[in-house]
């Protein structure tokens, strides 16, 4: 067998997927959509051959029965070309029929390559394993964006007078004066398309922001020219985290290191490594990073500056731990390093593997220093650091994700298994936990201990350091595991962090966690908190009970509508967040989750005596939230296309909220009640634009280059202009820009 072709294409999937695994280890990855081709290359693990194989042979491939796909569903069509005619052939099934064809495993395995090969940049498949593609390269890109459009506009004032701003390629923004359209300044910091602009006042300031293609939120003070903030988050998953002290840092695909607070960026170091960071922790000040570029490099967090840089790796490297001048990594050579912080010098090697090692962790064992690891082998071992000696090795699993140490407790014992209450599946199915390991030993009682361990991977266990396993705290499959001691918090494949008691395996319930997210890829405790890493790029930090209290990245699509209240700042995004922030400091308020496909327009009222956000988009919804308290309000559900427009008015004394859509349909609701007061039909093309001209008088512009006037509640045509360009943006004293500029509108008729 040399190569497997695994497509994906349907009229529900956004495009056509087409994924190739060689037996030599190498993988490509094609996404073809409306507007060209995008296409990766990567390097894979060298678990992943024998695993397709093993999967195939065990289904029978090719010689299973597939139901036959409904007309219209998403298909998945494997093929394998095999060497001499063995496992060769092609089948077509269902998107859901794996299970019933008998290729769950090797699914498994091809969901998550096409989810790894492209970095996160095709996120319809489930991503439930550990990272086995590395060192992904973009081989092909769509072409660039029509130079006519995306463009941006908003109206405000600069320097105290009428302005608009306006956002057009090859520029981030331009400020213009009104009525002549005077040049007030612009800025170029981007090549990104800039997809939304704001202007408004803030602390005292005159202000603009923007946002696009790149996810981050620039903003400016329009008196001085200075920019205020500009937050970045990493170009892709996060693939690694450690905290400590109430700071977070974080590696990705980027290769870039970043740190965070709960308020936000703190920035980045200077030095980058060359592939993706697929392993950070922190030992004092030392900070210790490992990437697929196989260096291990190690940086003094009081000044920021790299130390040394560790050769040694011929593979790339996935695991790192730091102890007493000690540092350990690991990676797809199967051996683990173990080297002076001081000297530089690399002191021995472990070996103890057959597979690429995926976690290291260091731990006390009777008093003495030991080093742990795991590897997608489902292999443990326990070494003695300084003689090298293997203390205990066991097998936990089909494969190992990560491990962790509990520093303190009262480990379970024996007895606690068989007579003690049953461990809770986060699916909180009373299980009883298995009284043997893998292996079939017998657990025995383990008595009191400082330290025990905690294995993540197709399942999360707690194993005695002998290798005897005390409690299996679920049978799920977990991407990241962590502990403080008191508990024990593991990731799953779907977003959620699921939380332990170790002492006796009792579940603690889900508190509700962002959607969106993508799966959990690292996790963290600091301070009684858990901080958890996503491959979509956001970083959440969680309390047990509480659920998420902060999320200091930015959005992990682009940046599609914004607004501006006084001090503050909301954004919309393609990942169907909405974001609120300090307008002036860009320090991170609140994320409200809710819409299931991206934000593009946003609109802030006075309803009821409070602020209110209103924002809609790709999931046809309209979401009303407290600006203040970040509590949903509303959602009105009913439009059959997006809406790309919002606008807040009154119509006969009461406030009202009109959203445009796609189908240029604008109902006009109740802000309150989402009763509607009056829906506008006569807009052909699609609603790009709205606002209320003075009370019960609404302008709808729509892309066929016309902005009406419509006379509410009747719903009377009192006025129309013809621009001969898409609007963009509309102000209350009737004037229109374009991507050509400033039109004046045509004043309603009098009744």
């Amino acid at each position: 067998m040399s190569h497997v072709r695994y497509r994906l294409t349907g009229t529900s999937f956004p495009g056509t997927v087409e994924l190739t695994v060689w037996a030599d280890g190498r993988a490509r990855l094609e996404h073809a959509r409306a507007g060209g081709v995008r296409a990766w290359t990567a390097e894979l693990d060298q678990a992943v051959w024998p695993w397709l194989v093993d999967g195939l042979r065990s289904a029978g491939f090719p010689h299973v029965a597939a139901p036959t796909p409904l007309p219209g569903s998403t298909l998945r069509e494997l093929t394998v070309d095999g060497e001499d005619g063995a496992l060769g052939g092609s089948l077509l099934f269902g998107w859901r029929d794996g299970g019933e064809v008998g290729l769950e495993p090797v699914l498994r395995i091809l969901d998550a390559l096409v989810f790894q090969v492209g970095d996160g940049a095709v996120r319809e498949t489930a991503n439930e394993l550990p990272r086995l593609a590395h060192r992904s390269t973009p081989d092909r890109a769509l072409p660039p964006p029509d130079p006519g459009a995306p463009a941006a506009a908003a109206f405000g004032t600069v320097g105290g007078r009428p302005a608009y701003a306006l956002s057009r390629p090859g520029r981030t923004f331009s400020l213009y004066g009104l009525p002549y359209g005077e040049d007030l300044g612009s800025a170029t910091v981007t090549d990104a398309p800039t997809r939304a602009v704001a202007l408004g006042t803030a602390g005292g300031r005159e202000i603009v922001a923007t946002g696009g293609d790149d996810l981050v939120i620039r903003v400016w003070d329009t008196g001085t020219g200075q920019q205020l903030h500009a937050t970045a988050g990493h170009d892709g998953p996060v693939l690694a985290l450690a905290a400590s002290g109430g700071l977070i840092y974080t590696g990705g695909a980027d290769g870039v290191l970043r740190v965070w607070d709960a308020a936000g960026s703190l920035g980045a170091l200077a030095d980058r490594h060359e592939g993706s960071i697929n392993a950070v922790c922190v030992d004092g000040t030392l900070l210790v990073t490992g990437s697929d570029d196989g260096a291990v490099r190690l940086t003094d967090l009081s000044d920021g500056r790299t130390l040394h840089s560790l050769p040694g790796h011929p593979g790339w490297v996935n695991a790192v731990a730091a102890a007493d001048g000690l540092v350990a990594s690991a990676g797809s050579d199967r051996l683990i390093r173990l080297w002076d912080a001081s000297t530089r010098q690399e002191l021995r090697v472990l070996e103890g593997h057959e597979a690429s090692v995926t976690g290291l962790a260091f731990l006390s064992v009777a008093a003495r220093p030991a080093l742990a690891s795991c590897a997608l082998d489902g292999r443990v071992t326990v070494h003695d650091p300084h003689t090298g000696t293997l203390l205990a090795t066991w097998h936990s699993g089909q494969w190992a994700t990560a491990i962790t140490t509990t520093p303190e407790g009262r480990a379970t014992t024996g007895a606690d298994v068989a007579s003690g209450g049953p461990a809770i599946t986060p699916e909180g199915r009373p299980t009883t936990p298995s009284a043997s390991t893998p292996e079939g030993r017998a657990a025995t009682a383990t008595g009191a201990m400082s330290e025990w361990l905690v294995t993540a991977g197709d399942g999360v266990r707690v194993w005695a350091v002998d290798g005897t396993l005390s409690r299996e705290l679920t049978g799920a499959v977990a991407t990241a595991v962590a502990s403080d001691g008191a508990l024990v918090a593991a990731g799953s494949p779907g977003g959620t962090p699921w939380f332990w008691r170790p002492a006796d395996g009792s579940f603690l319930p889900e508190t509700p966690t962002a959607s969106g997210d993508g799966g959990v890829t690292s996790l963290a405790f600091d301070g009684g908190n858990l901080v958890c890493g996503t491959d979509s790029g956001t970083v959440r930090v969680h309390h047990p009970v509480d659920g998420v209290v902060a999320v200091p990245t930015p959005h992990t699509g682009q940046v599609l509508a914004l607004a501006l209240d006084g001090d503050l700042l909301v954004s919309g995004g393609m990942d169907g967040t909405v974001r609120t922030w300090d307008a002036v400091s860009g320090r991170p308020l609140r994320r409200l989750t809710g819409h299931t496909a991206g934000v593009t327009c946003l609109a802030t009222g006075r309803v009821g005596g409070r602020v209110v956000i209103a924002s809609s988009g790709y999931d046809r919804a309209v979401r009303t939230w407290d600006a203040a308290t970040g509590r949903p309000l509303s959602v009105v559900h009913g439009h059959p296309l997006p809406v790309y427009a919002l606008a807040f008015g009154t119509v006969g004394g009461r406030v009202v909220l009109a959203a445009g859509s796609y189908d240029g349909q604008v109902p006009v609701r109740d802000a309150e009640t989402g009763e509607d007061v009056v829906v506008l039909g006569g807009n052909p093309g699609t609603v790009r634009c709205l606002r209320f001209h003075e009370p019960d008088v609404l302008a709808v512009g729509c892309d066929d280059g016309t902005v009406r006037l419509w006379r509410l509640p009747d719903g009377e045509r009192v006025g129309e202009t013809r621009l001969g360009d898409v609007p963009l943006a509309l102000s209350s004293d009737l004037y229109a820009v374009t991507h050509n500029g400033l039109s004046r509108l045509t004043p309603p008729e009098s009744q």
